[in-house]
């Protein structure tokens, strides 16, 4: 059960972390002005749905580690 934690905690870091970045680039904080996704609504949304993911998957793997105890 440990490698499956890990690996959750992992994958949730990365959504959660890319989450962030297309919201911020949805926002037009970060990334060139070039980009298709810089000022872009959809990115917003789309950006807030996969942190949440990114949040959940790693709680799960939280909970998942410290119940394996």
């Amino acid at each position: 059960m440990k490698g499956v934690s890990l690996s959750l905690l992992g994958v949730g870091l990365l959504l959660a972390l890319s989450g962030v970045v297309f919201t911020l680039q949805g926002f037009g904080v970060v990334g060139p002005p070039t980009s298709f996704m810089y000022q872009n609504s959809q990115w917003i949304y789309g950006g807030s749905a996969t942190l949440v993911i990114g949040v959940i998957i790693f709680a799960s793997g939280l909970f998942l580690r410290v119940r394996g105890r």
